[in-house]
């Protein structure tokens, strides 16, 4: 690993003489690789083009994202910024390897590629998984074999889901809607399960000391009741979708910028304004700010997945499927 290191370390060091003239440009591609990027990009996809890609997209996002954060705690290997090696240009809590923008870009813009099939994609879709990594050395955040293994694991994903998505949709719908939830719940109950697992299992292992006070949060089980609530929400929202408030995508310029617009705004109402109001209930750390994090983020999804289209057919933004 030491080599792996150095080898990276001269590659950061080479990037970040260019320091801070590309700074601003570098956190603007790592942004594209965020979770708030994708809260803007996954719900324009579902409620202006086609709600079922994404569904998938989101479903895609979650199990990438998942695979990434168990590994990360698994490895609990330090950033390049936390050995004092190389200058730490913005800030991160969790451990190094994979890289989770890395594996997260490549499932989502691999994914839409290959669903979509339009080479201006595949040729947006590669320059930002290109760029989105680059940022990350730049930033003195990753070291490159944290990207490498990124993209390995979201190349798996999308191996994985394309080889499978048929026959599995096809089991998923024969399921009836109170199934569905239930499986649903059962699956994110799983999420978390697993994630205290992974947590349990390097609890014996302490970091060490040289880079320990950086690495204070990179054990909570925090982002396992994030994504497990974002995936209870989904999934219920979309069934509710389908049977209550199922809308056609189709309409006029006029309308989608409506439902996006409208649609975003519940979005951060649920996303902000839950946030502050449940940190004035409980601590993050403990169970029921973990369980407050499930509600909050299913809250979130169940509306882009279900309220907001029932409130665009109510406002007559969307017609009925």
């Amino acid at each position: 690993m030491d080599a792996l290191q150095e080898f990276s370390f001269i590659i950061i060091r080479a990037l970040q003489t260019l320091s801070p003239g590309l700074d601003g440009l570098m956190k603007f591609f790592s942004f594209l690789g965020s979770v708030e990027f994708y809260l803007l990009l996954v719900p324009l996809i579902y409620w202006t083009i086609n709600s079922s890609l994404g569904m998938r997209l989101l479903l895609v996002l979650v199990s990438t994202d998942f695979l990434g954060s168990a590994f990360k705690q698994l490895f609990h290997q330090p950033r390049p910024y936390w050995l004092g090696e190389v200058k730490g240009l913005t800030t991160e809590t969790s451990y190094g390897i994979p890289s989770g923008h890395a594996s997260d870009s490549l499932a989502v813009w691999g994914y839409l590629a290959f669903q979509l099939k339009r080479n201006w994609l595949s040729i947006l879709g590669g320059t930002l998984v290109l760029f989105i990594a680059l940022s990350r050395l730049y930033l003195g955040v990753h070291f490159l074999h944290d990207v490498l293994f990124g993209w390995l694991i979201g190349g798996i994903v999308i191996y994985v889901i394309l080889k499978s998505e048929a026959r599995l949709g096809a089991w998923w719908r024969a399921q009836g809607q109170g199934m569905q939830i239930v499986l649903g719940f059962a699956i994110s109950a799983a999420m978390i399960l697993v994630g205290l697992l992974v947590l349990a299992s390097i609890a014996g292992t302490p970091d060490p000391e040289q880079w320990a006070s950086f690495s204070r949060e990179a054990r909570s089980p925090t982002h396992y009741f994030t994504l497990a609530g974002a995936f209870f929400g989904a999934v219920t929202g979309y069934a509710l979708m389908r049977k209550f408030a199922r809308f056609q995508t189709a309409g006029s310029v006029a309308q989608r910028v409506g439902r996006y617009l409208l649609g975003m705004a519940g979005v951060l109402a649920f996303y902000i304004g839950l946030d502050l109001t449940f940190a004035m209930l409980a601590a993050d750390e403990t169970l029921l700010g973990y369980l407050l994090r499930y509600l909050r983020y299913g809250m979130a999804t169940l509306w882009v997945t279900f309220l907001a289209p029932w409130v665009f057919l109510k406002l007559r933004l969307a017609k009925p499927y």
